[in-house]
C-alpha cells in the first residue's frame, strides 16, 4: 500500500491547492499605505531585503499613478504623491537599503 504522500491524486490536490491560494493572493489589491507598513513591520523583524522590496513596490505604484496623468499634488490614499514619494526614499535611505551605495563604481571609456 502506498503513502498518502506519494499517491499522484492526493499530490496533484496538494498542488492545485497551493497554486488556487496564490492565486487568490494575488488578486487582493495592494495600497500605497499597505506597502509602507509593510516595509517598515519588515525592517522592525529585521527583513531588510523584504523591506526594500516593499519600498521599491510603492515606489513602483507611484510610478504608475504618474504614469497614468497623476500629478505630484494628487492625492494616493489621502496623502500627496510627492510626500508618498518622499517617506519611500527617506525609508530607503535612512536605513541604508539603497542598492549600490556602498559599492564604488568605475566606468571605463
Amino acid at each position: 500500500m502506498e503513502s498518502i504522500s506519494s499517491n499522484p491524486l492526493i499530490m496533484y490536490i496538494g498542488i492545485r491547492r497551493n497554486l488556487i491560494v496564490k492565486n487568490i493572493k494575488m488578486k487582493i489589491k495592494t495600497t500605497i499605505t499597505d506597502c509602507y507598513e509593510n516595509a517598515r513591520e519588515s525592517l522592525k523583524q529585521e527583513k531588510l531585503d523584504i523591506a526594500r522590496d516593499w519600498a521599491d513596490y510603492g515606489i513602483v505604484k507611484i510610478a504608475e499613478a504618474r504614469d497614468e496623468g497623476m500629478d505630484v499634488d494628487d492625492e494616493l490614499d489621502d496623502v500627496r504623491i510627492g510626500l508618498w514619494l518622499e517617506r519611500f526614499w527617506y525609508f530607503l535611505e535612512n536605513n541604508n537599503l539603497l542598492l549600490g551605495q556602498d559599492e564604488e563604481f568605475s566606468f571605463e571609456y
